[in-house]
């Protein structure tokens, strides 16, 4: 295999690997999650706040929605192709610290990880993934900014900080990394006198001001990220969350570390730790950037109880790669070996793995979230929904994991909202469930009380409940669903 062929052959593996997520959402798991339909939901609204998080993400499931419906295969296709974006910032970042095969190796390692390829199916557009596209850019944008003073990357460095923080405020944790970083090199240090600098800091504070100004109004969103910190806890739970900190790294960093180490230990590469001394600038700031990160984090964990969950690593994993890939030198003899074998390797993992949740899920198994029959669900209940009303619903209303998924599929005329998140919801409107009605539906039982205590004066019909075969597998599953109408003052029966 030439030098060329194994590039080419690795990256065709890469877009193998981001294209099999699309291919199992569109033949085994046709029905988003349960954070993608919410994003989906809230998303038909483009709202400036959301209630619990930034709104870059709805905006990205709303743009898929209008133009492609609440498809489960074109959400993980859009999440692959700004997946794939991030990718290639990677690829960039790593070109300023090591030569173009190796550039390429990494990238693909990075591209065919455990979260890479599994992650999408749940978690399509969710924020955490979508960082893997915004915070490349960032830190791209920025050294090529700092190296050649370019208005163009320091504009899209502005463009880009906002996008990273419009999808989720950890942002803060990289953009004080990188403070630190510039504070502690000298030659970076010399940024704070280029005009540039904070011609970018002006574009991303006009971009984020209308939702700056809209939380702070509402206060929704800070409220909901205070809650993520509990205050100092016992000694096990902070080492439970830090041990989380720590497991945040491995799914996208595998399967791609036990290749390195077993490619290192047959010597087709090289493992060599560089003088920090030595390093390149850039290099020098990667590393601060990655170790900074690390240490807020274990800050908030420790000092003020950080309730962190492992897939929140996924944007901090990706950049540490860039910081790990000087370690890497091919042994030249080798490595059209170790691109062939790291090819081979690749392409009967994830082979094997594909065949087997495809032969499990589409037979014996099934997934509750992913294979919900939700919109077959929907067209029963509009149906019975119709044949009692001539207008409406306005609302679907419910629990969590039930609402979203048959609301989005019922059609976009009818907004779908948690009970427990009404009060929150800035585009609720009472006059519109007045005058348009509403389907309660659920799974768990205390949601009809749970209306009735928020709106005593509006009735509810008796409940009905239907039961609707999962979807793609061959295992029989039911899913049972249970609604209620409110009726529509707008029309009657």
């Amino acid at each position: 295999m030439s030098q060329p062929g194994g590039s080419r052959s690795l990256l065709a593996i890469l877009a193998a690997a981001i294209i099999l997520p699309v291919l199992l959402a569109a033949i085994v798991f046709p029905t988003p999650l349960y954070d993608t339909r919410e994003l989906v939901a809230w998303g038909r609204h483009f709202p400036l706040i959301t209630p619990v998080h930034p709104p870059m993400m709805v905006w990205a499931g709303g743009v898929v929605d209008r133009l492609f419906g609440p498809s489960g295969t074109a959400i993980v296709a859009a999440n692959q192709v700004l997946m794939a974006i991030g990718f290639a910032y990677l690829y960039a970042i790593l070109r300023l610290l090591v030569e173009r095969t190796m550039a390429i190796y990494l990238v693909v390692l990075a591209g065919t990880s455990f979260y890479a390829v599994f992650a999408p199916l749940s978690w399509a557009l969710n924020a955490d993934i979508l960082q893997l596209t915004s915070w490349p850019a960032v830190i791209y944008h920025f050294l090529r900014a700092r190296q050649s003073d370019r208005w163009l990357h320091w504009g899209l460095l502005g463009v880009w900080a906002a996008i990273a923080a419009l999808t989720k405020y950890n942002a803060a944790v990289l953009f004080l990394a990188m403070t630190i970083g510039v504070v502690a090199l000298p030659s970076f240090r010399r940024c704070l006198a280029r005009p540039g600098l904070y011609g970018a800091m002006l574009i991303a504070a006009l971009l984020l001001l209308p939702h700056v100004v809209t939380a702070l109004k509402f206060g929704s969103t800070i409220a909901y990220g205070e809650r993520h910190f509990t205050g100092f806890g016992s000694i096990g739970d902070t080492a439970r969350r830090i041990g989380l900190l720590a497991a945040g790294y491995l799914p996208m960093l595998l399967p791609g570390a036990v290749i390195v180490a077993v490619s290192s230990l047959r010597r087709m590469i090289v493992v060599r730790l560089p003088r920090f001394a030595d390093s390149s600038d850039e290099l020098k700031f990667l590393v601060i950037v990655n170790i900074a990160m690390v240490l807020v984090l274990l800050g908030m964990i420790v000092a003020l109880g950080l309730e962190y969950i492992a897939r929140y690593g996924a944007p901090f994993s990706l950049l540490a790669v860039p910081m790990l890939a000087p370690l890497l030198r091919w042994n030249e003899t080798r490595r059209e070996i170790c691109e062939r074998q790291t090819g081979w390797t690749l392409v009967g993992l994830y082979g094997v793995l594909s065949a087997a949740v495809m032969i499990a899920y589409l037979g014996p198994a099934s997934h509750s979230g992913l294979q919900e029959p939700t919109a077959d669900a929907a067209r029963l209940i509009m149906s019975d929904w119709r044949s009692h009303y001539s207008c409406g619903p306005g609302y679907f209303l419910g629990d969590r994991q039930t609402v979203y998924g048959i609301g989005i599929a019922a059609g976009p005329e009818g907004d779908s909202v948690t009970v427990q998140f009404i009060p929150a919801t800035r585009w609720f409107d009472p006059r519109k469930l007045e005058d348009q009605g509403a389907v309660l539906v659920y799974t768990l039982p205390q949601v009809p009380a749970h209306f009735h205590a928020a709106y005593p004066n509006m009735a509810m019909s008796d409940e009905k409940r239907i039961d609707v075969p999962v979807l793609r597998t061959h295992n029989g599953k039911i899913k049972e669903y249970f609604y209620r109408f409110v009726a529509p003052k707008a029309c009657g029966k």
